[in-house]
């Protein structure tokens, strides 16, 4: 029997995972999931550059309370900033990679492992 230890995120009622993946361009993703619904928290802007343990997110989060959640639990330790992407405010978020690790240690492994060089990921 395989025991469920990730902690979880409520939001309106609802229980959330956090997942850990890697976008192409090795940039982190972070996802929200439950049984029903899945949506990424994060945004690959591709031609933008941005430092690493940096993410963009997804212009929703701070419309639907998750943001609030988000630096409730730590995983977010600051929003340092903004930038305007085709008329829209992208937030910056700085992550807390030791917290993030307690709702998704093996996607925050394979992410540092994949942008360490250590594994050759091509999806």
């Amino acid at each position: 029997m395989i025991i469920n230890q990730k902690r979880k995120i409520k939001l309106n009622g609802k229980y959330y995972n956090i997942n850990v993946t890697t976008y192409k361009n090795n940039r982190i993703c972070l996802e929200f999931i439950n049984k029903e619904e899945k949506h990424e928290l994060t945004i690959n802007l591709e031609d933008v550059y941005i430092d690493n343990g940096r993410v963009f997110l997804n212009p929703i989060v701070k419309k639907n309370g998750l943001l609030k959640e988000l630096k409730k639990k730590r995983i977010i330790k600051d929003i340092c900033g903004s930038i305007n992407y085709n008329y829209i405010d992208i937030p910056i978020a700085v992550l807390n990679m030791g917290i993030l690790r307690k709702f998704d240690n093996y996607g925050v492994n394979k992410y540092l492992q994949r942008i360490n060089g250590l594994e050759d990921y091509y999806e």
